[in-house]
């Protein structure tokens, strides 16, 4: 139960009428600070964007050393091409990879019901169905899916649905040859002991153009932009596009720093768990 100050019981349209009707005239405490509040928003907002400024690839020893082995682009500076050349009535979802996770922090919106992200249910694959949905709903609004090479593989059957139903929508497809949210956990819980987390890909580009949709292959930084707004452009001609953006195997932050540690017992009864 969680105390309150002051209970309201009534029909909520009318409480609120009764409420504003109190508040009229009156200076609250909230409208006091609001400036000073807007302007800590904005300086926190500067900073963020300074520090991604200055975060073009992750720094932990794993992936600086296996970005040394790639030509293949840095996922932190391919995100913020796409963050660039984004449409700024786009509707995006992203899906529940490593990469995808690190873009979250590479996406702007002015817009209500813009983003769809899986956030904490984990369901792998989301983003491209939902996206799909999203189209339907706001045909008139470009719609892109960022899915990871891993979760593509659960979903990328849904191509022939956009092409024999005529939903053109855009997937933006990280392929780094590895499911990265399981490695991320393998290298930082399991001495970089790999199960089950490298994949072997063949050319979604490829597949994409043989189920009747486009398919382009990115592999340098200054295309990401131009490919993105190249695809949006193709919806509004019905057509679906695939970019199969080449990155790193870098591996950003996990979901949960905690995902792999032991759970704190606060009952008696549950103590002698592991």
């Amino acid at each position: 139960m969680k105390q309150i100050s002051v209970g309201l019981c009534g029909d909520a349209r009318a409480a609120a009428e009764a409420l504003t009707g109190r508040l009229a005239g009156q200076v609250l405490v909230c409208q006091l600070s609001r400036e000073s509040r807007a302007d800590e928003i904005a300086r926190a907002k500067a900073e963020w964007e300074a520090e991604l400024d200055a975060w073009p690839q992750e720094r932990d020893p794993w992936s600086i050393e296996i970005a040394k082995e790639s030509p293949a682009m840095h996922p932190r500076q391919m995100l913020r091409e796409l963050e660039k050349a984004m449409p700024a009535d786009a509707m995006v979802s992203t899906d529940i990879g490593n990469i995808c996770s690190v873009a979250n922090s590479y996406l702007r919106f002015k817009r209500p019901h813009s983003f769809f992200a899986a956030m904490s249910f984990g369901n792998c694959g989301y983003a491209f169905p939902v996206i799909i949905g999203a189209k339907r709903a706001a045909p008139e609004r470009p719609a892109v899916a960022y899915v990871g090479d891993g979760a593509w593989g659960m979903s990328f059957g849904e191509i022939l649905t956009c092409v024999r139903e005529k939903i053109p929508v855009t997937a933006v497809v990280f392929h780094n040859k590895q499911w990265g949210a399981e490695k991320k956990n393998q290298v930082d819980f399991y001495g970089n002991r790999f199960v089950g987390s490298n994949l072997e890909n063949p050319s979604f580009a490829a597949i994409a153009r043989a189920m009747g949709a486009e398919g382009v292959v990115v592999d340098k930084l200054a295309d990401v932009g131009p490919a993105l707004c190249a695809a949006c452009a193709a919806q509004r001609e019905g057509k679906t596009t695939v970019l199969e953006m080449m990155v790193t195997r870098e591996l950003g932050d996990p979901f949960r720093r905690d995902a792999l540690s032991k759970p704190v017992r606060l009952l008696d009864k549950y103590k002698n768990y592991i």
